[in-house]
């Protein structure tokens, strides 16, 4: 009788398909979750460039990086506290995915990166810079949408209503999340800030801007208005006091003033106590 090979085939089979589902997973989820802020090459945005991190990092490590770097920071890990201190100190969001997602990602970046021959080779030759060189019409088109002036194409909510800016370009903003007077810097750039308004990876930005997305010529405009602001601010703006705070204060302070006004006016006894009184002295 002749030996059946059907079975091995179709194991293999099955296996291949589960790795490329599996890896077609891990894209997905990188596309969404990963990529405003890294790379699966050696180029460098918001965070580092990924390529070949199975070689630096193990796939636990990786997981509670994912999971809450903050808490591997904090831990002291000394790989963690180094990445922290070379990329400005941006905290990464914490991203509440499964060990199966994170390990699709993880295999994903494996598949995707180049040989360590093409990487070495790409951190030797410069990358082309493209200036970046908006017009003044861009600048005031970014103004328009941080403050609501002029509403996003797609629905999504005026970036003042959460932020605040260092500015007198437009009224204070709002206190809910950082403030973006030195974001441009912060984020790395024009690069770095595309990259985050074209797929936040924040969970109130991705929440806010869920089927809202930003067109390219918006987020270009905002990207522009945000580099002014911090051409115009300077560094000193990264530690100004909020003005909404300020007027907060001032108006608290007018409202105390009023109280006590109307306590020194107050009626100190009861109409009672007059009328017994009188009575007394009828007496």
């Amino acid at each position: 009788m002749g030996r059946n090979t059907s079975t091995p085939l179709l194991l293999i089979s099955f296996l291949f398909l589960s790795l490329l589902s599996e890896a077609q997973d891990g894209e997905a989820i990188f596309k969404s979750t990963c990529a405003a802020c890294h790379t699966t090459t050696s180029k460098r945005l918001v965070g580092p460039g990924l390529a070949n991190i199975q070689d630096r990092v193990t796939i636990e490590w990786f997981t509670k990086f994912v999971r809450s770097s903050q808490t591997l920071i904090n831990s002291g890990d000394a790989e963690a506290v180094r990445i922290f201190e070379e990329y400005n100190k941006v905290v990464m969001p914490d991203q509440g995915l499964s060990d199966a997602e994170i390990n699709a990602v993880f295999d994903f970046i494996k598949i995707k990166s180049p040989a360590i021959s093409e990487v070495t080779a790409q951190e030797t030759v410069e990358e082309e810079v493209i200036p970046f060189e908006p017009t003044e019409s861009d600048i005031a088109m970014g103004q328009d949408l941080f403050s609501g002036e002029q509403r996003f194409e797609n629905g999504g909510p005026s970036c003042i209503y959460c932020h605040n800016l260092a500015t007198d370009r437009i009224i204070p903003g709002g206190l809910l999340a950082k403030d973006l007077t030195t974001v441009f810097s912060r984020m790395g750039g024009d690069a770095g800030l595309t990259a985050i308004l074209n797929a936040p990876p924040f969970p109130a930005m991705t929440e806010a801007y869920k089927n809202k997305s930003m067109t390219r010529a918006e987020i270009f405009a905002v990207t522009a208005f945000l580099n002014q602001v911090e051409k115009e601010s300077g560094t000193e703006s990264a530690t100004a006091i909020s003005p909404l705070l300020v007027y907060g204060f001032i108006a608290f302070l007018i409202w105390v003033g009023v109280v006590l006004l109307v306590w020194l006016h107050r009626k100190k006894y009861a109409v009672n106590k007059r009328i017994f009184e009188r009575q007394l002295k009828s007496y």
